[in-house]
């Protein structure tokens, strides 16, 4: 069991929890949670990781994803950071908080330059630039899950076509 806050709406509360990272030894559960507002997005993401062998959990915006994160265990967080009610900076943030070795990946459509500076202050594996190209999914989403691991990996920006 590991004891953590939980970050809510800009609230903290302290919870225990047993989570993936914290049991050594534990194998990958290749559970993925994506956090999307938009449902083109989540359903485009939810397929190609799921055609990956990946267990998917959807939220719409980050206090979905963040009340998922605490109930269950995940190997990666896939978020947009510009979401209604948390946006996933704030999301970001709370699951790091909670779990800093749980990767986070931004899928954003905002302004590269402005996203890349942000990048740098935040504690994000990568970030994909919408619209991005399945194979850039793939290599981002198995790059951050071996960087996890400690293994180098194709972790870094990527952008390309539309999924």
């Amino acid at each position: 069991m590991v004891h953590k806050k939980r970050c809510e709406m800009g609230e903290i509360k302290e919870e225990t929890r047993e989570s993936a990272s914290a049991i050594a030894g534990q194998t990958i559960s290749r559970r993925i949670l994506v956090a999307e507002d938009n449902k083109a997005v989540q359903d485009g993401v939810s397929a190609i990781l799921d055609s990956m062998g990946f267990k998917v959990a959807l939220a719409g915006n980050g206090a979905e994803a963040l009340d998922a994160f605490v109930d269950r265990s995940f190997d990666l967080v896939l978020t947009d950071p510009e979401m209604p009610i948390m946006d996933g900076w704030r999301l970001t943030r709370c699951i790091k908080e909670r779990s800093p070795d749980t990767p986070v990946v931004w899928m954003t459509g905002a302004d590269k330059g402005t996203v890349l500076k942000k990048m740098k202050r935040e504690p994000v594996a990568s970030v994909l630039f919408k619209p991005f190209r399945v194979k850039d999914l793939q290599s981002t989403v198995r790059g951050a899950l071996g960087f996890k691991e400690g293994e180098h990996g194709n972790v870094g920006v990527a952008q390309g076509g539309r999924y």
